[in-house]
């Protein structure tokens, strides 16, 4: 007798009802944030103003240039990319199960920080409309945070998981996710942590007037070059086996800071020199990031053997 038919035979495939939920769910907040972010164009029944009017309405010398905020469709069009994946993977099956239940390809975790950033990118769109900057930053500043916080729950299930799934001839699937999902949130979060900053320096600016326009676009800055310096320092030393393939974040700020340089270009000031020396140290830290990731790739591989169920994970 085939022992392995014997086990097949055995195995159960049982659908895990609540999970199932948060994955619809998911989608079905994501979809509504589509929708009202389509309409957000005001005047109409739900918004008095024009998004991009309000930006106008509080000028700063780093805003990006209009042709930057195409950024949009492709972080939409990448977030579907993640989602079509999570629907797919309610159908596959695995020697043990579903593979979204066993062995779980993406966490609940995931889901559902997902969905907080959902309602406040909606909840954000209406603050900014009726002009209530205070709330917006709150609420703008919440979704890189929910967003980093999806990643973290993402990286950790997909390095917990990875030997299993390549046991089970499913390695392809640690490079979905690293693509479509982790490479996906990582892109809106870092889009999202900039337009943090610019709702900031309008806040100190115009509404605390704690600090002229200017000088609270120099903080931003000063802020953002902070981000990017610990973010590398932490994926290349210290993250390296759970982040090695997150590049998203590069190409972001590299779109932003050409933008912001295209429209406030001016050498006589502070703001665009630190902008322009901004721009390069990203770029240098691009390539160095794309090296180091042919280089690792090559030298130091992740998950080449599945270990015994004894070892642990380095």
């Amino acid at each position: 007798m085939d022992v392995n038919f014997e086990i097949e035979k055995e195995v159960k495939y049982k659908h895990h009802a609540a999970f199932m939920l948060l994955i619809i769910l998911t989608v079905l907040g994501f979809a509504a944030t589509c929708g009202f972010n389509a309409v957000s164009n005001g005047p109409n029944a739900l918004f008095i103003n024009n998004t991009g009017g309000v930006s106008d309405a509080y000028y700063l010398e780093i805003t990006p240039a209009g042709w930057t905020f195409s950024i949009w469709g492709i972080i939409y069009f990448w977030q579907v990319c993640f989602l079509i994946y999570a629907l797919v993977s309610l159908c596959r099956k695995g020697p043990k199960g579903y593979l979204y239940v066993n062995p779980g390809l993406l966490p609940a975790g995931t889901f559902i920080f997902y969905i907080v950033n959902n309602l406040c990118n909606i909840s954000w769109l209406f603050l900014w409309d009726r002009q209530i900057l205070w709330g917006a930053l709150i609420v703008i500043a919440l979704m890189p945070f929910t967003l980093w916080v999806a990643l973290v729950f993402c990286h950790l299930r997909l390095d917990s998981i990875a030997y299993q799934l390549i046991g089970m001839n499913s390695g392809k699937d640690i490079w979905l996710i690293r693509f479509l999902v982790q490479n996906a949130m990582a892109f809106y979060a870092t889009w999202v942590t900039i337009a943090t900053l610019l709702n900031l320096s309008m806040v100190l600016s115009y509404v605390t007037k704690a600090v002229t326009q200017d000088v609270a676009c120099t903080i931003a800055l000063g802020i953002l070059s902070a981000e990017i310096t610990t973010w590398f320092i932490l994926e290349t030393f210290v993250l390296d086996r759970y982040v090695r393939y997150t590049f998203a974040p590069y190409p972001v700020i590299i779109m932003a800071l050409i933008g912001s340089m295209s429209k406030n270009w001016d050498p006589t000031k502070r703001n665009s020199i630190f902008t322009a020396v901004l721009l390069g140290i990203a770029g240098v830290l691009t390539i160095v990031k794309v090296s180091v990731i042919i280089y690792r790739h090559i030298k130091r591989p992740l998950y080449q053997k599945v270990e015994p169920i004894t070892s642990k994970p380095f």
